[in-house]
């Protein structure tokens, strides 16, 4: 297979790397503290890439005096499946538009109070330090693991961003509003959530993002004691630049 062939895909794929950094849609996908060696792995496919332009033609003149027999066909079968390897993600960044996970991804999991609240708390103090209209659902779940007596969250401010999503055990007043946590990449994201009682819940669809203002109380979900967010408001909002929360 010709050089230029392997040029085009590498340096394609270093640009479509670039893209995706450049359009924020790179956080559909991985933690934003990998950002670094993704910019790094596209300068890297861009230069070996060009280098391929001024490659000595050497190489391919041995190769014509080396017999074509089974075991050159299998290693230009191999150079191919590996280049069609390198090209798939380009093919399939192309065809299906980026997006976060959302609530379709939830119903594939167990929504339970240990997979709502099992996320990983971030590695500092920060969260109790934040103002209470800065917590995210991430501090806020952090918090209340931590607390030795939940009840004393009762009354406080909380505005949160996230989707919506609801399952057969949420009454017509309620939902959950999500995000997902991620540690690495979307692979292992974990979903959290807070439920929410407001009376137009039924108005919401499942996956819309909403802004959720309100005062935290004592309650429960699917039998368990959990803080409950008595909605003041609820807005639609637009997806998040970073559509996950980080735990470090």
């Amino acid at each position: 297979m010709k050089s230029s062939w392997k040029a085009i895909i590498l340096i394609a794929m270093g640009l479509f790397l670039f893209s995706r950094v450049l359009s924020g849609k790179l956080f559909f996908y991985i933690n934003e503290r990998f950002l670094w060696l993704t910019v790094f792995a596209a300068f890297g496919l861009l230069l070996v890439g060009i280098s391929y332009r001024y490659r000595s033609q050497h190489d391919s003149h041995a190769d014509d005096h080396h017999d074509h027999d089974h075991d050159g066909h299998h290693h230009a079968q191999l150079n191919w499946i590996s280049l069609l390897l390198i090209a798939s993600p380009i093919v399939l960044g192309v065809v299906i538009p980026p997006k976060p996970l959302g609530a379709a991804a939830m119903t594939n999991r167990d929504i339970s109070i240990e997979s709502l609240t099992s996320a990983t708390a971030p590695q500092n103090d920060t969260v109790l330090s934040k103002p209470q209209g800065e917590k995210n659902i991430l501090d806020w779940i952090v918090e209340f693991r931590q607390s030795s007596d939940p009840a004393t969250l009762a009354g406080q401010e909380v505005k949160l961003v996230g989707f919506v999503y609801r399952d057969e055990r949420f009454a017509d007043e309620r939902f959950m509003v999500s995000r997902f946590v991620v540690s690495c990449c979307a692979a292992d994201a974990a979903p959290l959530g807070l439920v929410v009682n407001w009376p137009d819940s039924m108005a919401l669809a499942d996956d819309q993002w909403v802004e959720v203002s309100g005062i935290l109380q004592p309650g429960e979900f699917d039998g368990e004691s959990m803080p409950v967010v008595e909605a003041v408001s609820v807005t639609l909002t637009d997806v998040p630049d970073q559509p996950y929360l980080y735990p470090f």
